[in-house]
């Protein structure tokens, strides 16, 4: 295999991933972080992470062009008035590897929206490429064929680097069954120089559903961080705890779980299963509650909310036993963590690395779905859980070892820039740094979160002294916001004055209920009537008004004369945030960031970085017995 020449300066390699560690959720595209961070460690690499801050829109807005027109028109105004898109790291990964997190609109989960994500962010990636400055050798690594290959595949074209794809998706038979994203999936496979699977069940998938596939198709695994880990025998474990970590949904395998879980205690009592994660609705994670009282297992079982790195680490070494009931997976990081750990892995057999644990000296294999197959081989391998050796638990994992992955990488990296054609050298020269820039934003950063409920959520996750640095523009109920912020701006009595002057409320006892309704989804109550009315337009100039009185009485813009350097920093949340603060941003009053909440969460976690984010083994050790952990 061709590799890298030694003592060559570092191969920039340009890495596209909607799914990257996030504030709001460190667990998400983990391993992209960590594969990353691999090829940084090299020395012969220098990464850039172009990921997404996902701006939320209706599931109408395909109709509406002014929602992806008011977003793009803030990202090329951020974009072409600074140079501090990029961050020096994201929050949760390691300080050195740029992420920039690039805003596209988003609807809310149906299927026309998911056709046009492709396009969506292949033009936010290519408005990002074109104000980088990048080197004249480098390379394209995109996570998922689509939507992220497909968009990945005009920036390489652009840049005349080589185009690589990792599919790490299981819903890769549902988009090649929608005639548009299979249409762009085939785009990007056909772009792609090589394509990997990172197991080799899911390679036998690709091979069956995209014909041709196989010539440039490999297998290499996600890089999994085992250094982090450290194989302990039964010493200090808990006896008869069992070990979830993933996200609480049925495909995991929940339901699965819960009720083999049933069957244990009626042979051990005194057992006790962890859920280390989080569900992605409040209904589900209600949904795993019930199931639980409904088998009588709650005084057992605890729901726990996602763990860091060093939480996972802790959770593993007190342990006897991971579960992974899975219907179906691609890889299975957390099996191959546990047994770096010397925890013993059941698992259900549903491809992915499952197929190591063929060898019952790792654990054991059941059908996937199957409760009682599950609640047998949890009881016998609880029953010999004396017999399984740390060592070999943990040599099993060393082919998955991030070192070794990123060493197969630059050999591939190596193979397709020795057989591509030679690279674009005419492109213009981009303007900002390839690496993260780290420089402090001076508050107040303003905040557009017209629906206040849904920014709770999001604002909630945030530390205290980041908040303190907010003043929030909400045109719903206050009391929906965490305390601490620096300032809440609220436009709701300018929104109901304004609303009424155009006659869009009918008598005063009307108007209240009519404006919580309004409030509580400001493009929802009277959408289809100013639609179909042609009146859409004057209600958003009504509301842009509204937002504009409310803020300039506030006292935290500059003079209308002062320069956009000097301007508030402003951050939106949602599609009708961009469109209510287009007035300030056009007229210079407010400065528009490069990202969304993530950017700014992630420049300031690169002004703050955490203690422990890389656990030592001696605070591993500490946060076993540590009540502040919640172990």
């Amino acid at each position: 295999m061709q590799s890298l020449p030694p003592n060559a300066d570092p191969l920039d390699v340009l890495i596209v991933a909607s799914w990257y560690p996030g504030y709001d959720d460190t667990a998400r595209g983990r391993f992209v972080a960590d594969q990353a961070e691999a090829l940084a460690g090299t020395g012969m690499v220098r990464p850039l992470v172009a990921s997404f801050d996902p701006t939320l829109a209706d599931r109408d807005f395909l109709a509406r062009p002014h929602y992806l027109r008011s977003v793009a028109d803030f990202r090329a105004r951020a974009l072409s008035s600074r140079g501090d898109a990029v961050n020096a790291r994201a929050w949760g990964s390691e300080q050195g590897i740029g992420v920039a997190r690039v805003p596209v609109t988003e609807g809310s989960g149906n299927a026309a929206s998911a056709d046009v994500q492709g396009d969506l962010r292949r033009d936010a990636l290519v408005e990002l490429v074109d104000r980088i400055a990048v080197g004249q050798r480098g390379v394209v690594h995109a996570h998922t064929a689509y939507p992220d290959g497909y968009a990945a595949a005009a920036v390489a074209e652009r840049l005349g680097w080589p185009l690589v794809i990792t599919e790490h998706a299981t819903f890769v038979a549902r988009q090649l069954g929608r005639r548009a994203q299979r249409d762009r999936y085939l785009e990007a496979v056909r772009a792609a120089s090589r394509f990997i699977a990172v197991s080799d069940a899911l390679a036998e998938e690709l091979r069956v559903a995209i014909p041709g596939l196989d010539e440039k198709l490999v297998v290499v695994p996600n890089a999994v961080a085992i250094d982090d880990f450290t194989p302990t025998g039964l010493e200090g474990r808990r006896r008869e705890e069992l070990l979830f970590v993933g996200y609480r949904r049925e495909r995991k395998g929940v339901v699965t779980l819960l009720r083999a879980f049933a069957d244990v205690l009626e042979e051990r009592p005194n057992a006790t299963l962890r859920l280390l994660g989080k569900s992605l609705t409040d209904a589900e994670e209600h949904r795993w509650q019930e199931l639980a009282e409904d088998l009588e297992v709650t005084h057992a079982v605890s729901f726990e909310p996602p763990a860091d790195r060093s939480g996972i680490v802790a959770a593993m070494a007190r342990a006897s036993l991971l579960v992974h009931a899975s219907h179906r997976e691609t890889f299975g990081i957390t099996t191959i963590e546990a047994l770096a750990s010397g925890l013993p892995v059941v698992a259900a057999r549903a491809g992915g690395i499952s197929t190591i644990l063929e060898d019952r000296a790792l654990g054991e294999l059941v059908p996937p779905q199957d409760a009682r197959f599950l609640a047998l081989a949890i009881l016998r391998t609880l029953a010999r859980r004396s017999e399984f050796d740390p060592a070999y638990l943990r040599a099993a994992t060393e082919p998955f070892a991030a070192p070794a992955v990123a060493g197969r990488l630059l050999s591939l990296y190596g193979e397709v820039l020795t057989a591509d054609a030679p690279q674009r050298t005419d492109r213009p020269a981009g303007t900002l740094p390839w690496v993260g820039r780290t420089e402090a934003i001076a508050p107040p950063v303003v905040l557009f979160a017209l629906n206040s409920a849904r920014a709770g959520q999001q604002l909630n996750q945030l530390p205290p002294e980041l908040l303190a640095e907010l003043a929030v523009v909400t045109a719903g109920p206050e009391s929906a916001l965490p305390s601490g912020l620096r300032m809440v701006v609220s436009a709701e009595r300018e929104v109901e004055r304004q609303l009424r002057a155009i006659g869009l409320f009918g008598p005063r006892g009307r108007a209240t209920t009519r404006l919580r309704r309004l409030l509580r989804d400001p493009l929802g109550p009277v959408r289809r009537r100013l639609m179909d009315g042609g009146l859409y337009e004057l209600r958003q100039g009504a509301v842009a008004a509204a937002v504009l009185a409310a803020t300039e009485r506030s006292g935290i813009l500059e003079p209308s004369t002062s320069s956009i350097e000097r301007a508030p920093e402003v951050i939106c949340l949602e599609a009708v945030d961009y469109l209510a603060s287009a007035g300030l941003v056009a007229s210079g009053r407010l400065r528009p960031a490069p990202g969304g909440i993530l950017w700014l969460a992630d420049r300031w976690r690169s002004l703050h970085p955490a203690p422990g984010e890389r656990p030592s083994r001696s605070s591993t050790r500490d946060a076993i017995q540590s009540p502040s952990t919640g172990q």
